[in-house]
């Protein structure tokens, strides 16, 4: 009897156990989706290739950005000075942030603790702590583009023909970048993340001015084919990667010699950039043609393009830079791209409708 009780008992717990064992989702892993047109974000589990939850704003949101590793997001309103923290686990929108300025602009730092605001028709910068603390602000910077944190904290803003460096911790312009003005306005800028050089791309002539952030110093400028898209940095802080000549071609930047390392010509207009395996694969979108083409970065090697069941907007590589994940916005699918072998392995349906933006929880997300 004791043992027809134990053997009953364990039969019992090993039939259990796999809904027992069964774990969350880690937050980590998840990619964030977010609509141009509705106020909806899809939660995709990296792990799963399914949409695990869709979070519902008061309002569409026009940026995203991932906190405590996909933990939380916080999304700007598209048409009004509001932020919303969401619990990105639950689903939840915890807490709306009144904003004093439009979130036209919307960046992170990189300890992720501050979120640079800004509108560039005010010309102001708020500068908002979502775990709560007080709220700077710098103003009457006029002809505003461009802006993007470097390592130390601190904010790159770009605007006209110059380039400030701006101290969130008081709202102050600390120092300003030697950028030649007769090479034309600045359109972007860009940091690599290990915070030693900064890129900007000035004029329509296909002009990047380089500067040493310790120096605060200009290298040799550059001048690639125009026109010139938007810059990715590589997340180690090895290379710039810039979509030239309309996006036909890839150029990519050394950050230790300043100077173009190679050129790949790509066989469709490169509208959107992403990198994934360690950096040693580039995945080129492509709304033209509605493609995904990837190239080995290590022996310069193209790959086939891939088609696509809708047209490119977005993307984000999963944290184990395995998978890259494309948003089709016109159809409320996404793409699961397999860069191991190129292929494209899934497609996840009904994620959202008219996709905008992919937010990965983990490292740096879709360029465009």
């Amino acid at each position: 009897m004791w043992r027809g009780v134990l053997f009953a008992g364990a039969v019992l717990s090993l039939t259990a156990a796999p809904t027992a064992l069964r774990a969350a989702p880690d937050p980590a892993g998840f990619i964030f989706v977010s609509s141009a047109v509705d106020p909806d974000i899809a939660v995709i589990d990296s792990a799963s290739d399914t949409v695990v939850t869709r979070i519902k704003l008061p309002g569409a949101p026009r940026h995203v950005v991932a906190l405590g590793r996909g933990k939380e997001l916080v999304a700007s309103d598209a048409a009004a000075p509001k932020l919303y923290v969401v619990d990105a686990v639950g689903g939840t929108v915890t807490r709306v942030v009144e904003t004093g300025v439009a979130p036209v602009l919307l960046q992170l730092d990189r300890a992720g603790t501050v979120l640079a605001v800004a509108d560039p028709d005010a010309g102001a910068v708020e500068f908002v702590r979502p775990a709560g603390g007080p709220t700077t602000r710098i103003s009457g910077i006029k002809g505003m583009r461009s802006m993007v944190f470097v390592a130390d904290g601190r904010l790159l803003v770009a605007h006209g023909s110059r380039i400030g460096l701006v101290d969130p911790a008081d709202g102050r312009m600390v120092a300003e970048l030697p950028v030649d003005g007769r090479d034309g306005p600045v359109l972007q800028i860009a940091a690599d993340p290990g915070g030693g050089t900064a890129f900007a791309v000035q004029g329509d002539k296909g002009v990047l001015s380089v500067f040493d952030l310790k120096t605060l110093t200009r290298a040799p400028r550059l001048r690639l084919p125009p026109p010139v898209g938007r810059m990715l940095p590589s997340a180690d802080s090895q290379f710039m990667l810039i979509p030239v000549a309309g996006g036909r071609a890839l150029s990519i930047v050394s950050t230790w010699t300043l100077k173009e390392s190679a050129r790949i010509p790509m066989s469709a207009e490169v509208s959107g950039l992403g990198l994934g395996l360690f950096q040693s694969v580039s995945i080129g979108m492509s709304r033209e043609t509605r493609s995904v083409q990837t190239v080995d970065l290590r022996d310069r090697r193209r790959f086939a393009p891939l088609a696509l069941p809708g047209v490119p907007e977005a993307g984000a590589a999963s944290p184990d830079g395995l998978k890259f994940y494309v948003a089709l916005s016109d159809t409320g699918q996404v793409a699961v791209v397999d860069l191991r072998h190129s292929t494209v392995s899934h497609v996840i349906p009904d994620a959202v409708r008219g996709a905008s933006n992919a937010v990965p929880a983990v490292g740096i997300g879709y360029c465009h």
